[in-house]
């Protein structure tokens, strides 16, 4: 008897363990080695009088955008689900600096990589609390991955994931999209359009910024996706007459 109540307790432990995918099964598509140059582009950005350039801590990366040539990240390390890539950025002005990303394929927010071969729903980032300091926390809803598209690239097509993701309105209006290849789990596309009011000047303002992989050792994932930047850029605008507030008169 004793004996099947033990093996009934290891069935059902080793279902349990079946239904729940662990993300610890990440597949790394890439290797040690391996380089990806990106070049990132503030494509549009629209303000009143008196909001500065960068809005907040949270959008710093435009700057960089607008002040750099290409982003090379070549892969260092890689430890289970973590991938260690040195950056070598290259600034307009000439010079170049590097840094280093560590980015947990579970758990990054910068998502540089994510399992390779992931199919459409699967949850890449699960609900999480986040805790600006703003004296309240907010909670960020799981993460999941819309269905594939088929890019060409370099007379290829190759399957690409997708995540097309709006952020909760709690401050403003935040849309981001994100391309990985499938085969490789690389980042190829990021495109973020926001629109929202400074808090310090009352002023509003909207920008789309776009960050796009154009050259890697591998020579296959480079999209071209200026079609979509063009419609992306203009939803934004859209959304930015929709949402703006009619400005009160001074007497």
């Amino acid at each position: 008897m004793k004996n099947k109540i033990l093996l009934f307790v290891l069935s059902v432990l080793l279902l349990s363990a079946m239904a729940v995918p662990s993300m610890c099964q990440l597949t790394v598509g890439i290797n040690v080695g391996d380089w990806f140059e990106y070049e990132g582009t503030l494509v549009s950005w629209v303000a009143d009088s008196g909001v500065p350039f960068p809005p907040n801590e949270y959008a710093l990366i435009l700057e960089e955008y607008n002040t750099t040539d290409w982003f090379r990240y070549t892969v260092t390390d890689i430890v289970d689900d973590e991938v260690t890539f040195e950056i070598l950025t290259h600034w307009s002005n000439g010079t170049e600096t590097t840094s280093t990303l560590v980015d947990n394929m579970a758990t990054s927010f910068t998502m540089m990589v994510i399992g390779a071969n992931l199919t459409e729903g699967y949850q890449i980032r699960p609900e999480y609390d986040w805790e600006p300091d703003i004296g309240f926390p907010l909670v960020w809803p799981a993460r999941i991955l819309d269905p594939p598209i088929m890019l060409d690239v370099n007379n290829e097509t190759r399957e690409t994931n997708v995540l097309d993701w709006v952020h909760p309105p709690d401050f403003g209006y935040t849309h981001q999209i994100y391309n990985w290849d499938k085969e490789t789990g690389i980042q190829v596309y990021y495109e973020v359009q926001s629109s929202a009011t400074d808090y310090v000047s009352g002023g509003d303002y909207s920008y789309t910024a776009k960050f796009e992989l154009v050259d890697s050792s591998y020579g296959i994932v480079i999209p071209d996706l200026t079609g979509i930047v063009m419609l992306s850029a203009l939803i934004a605008i859209t959304v930015l007459i929709i949402l703006l507030r009619p400005k009160k008169s001074k007497n």
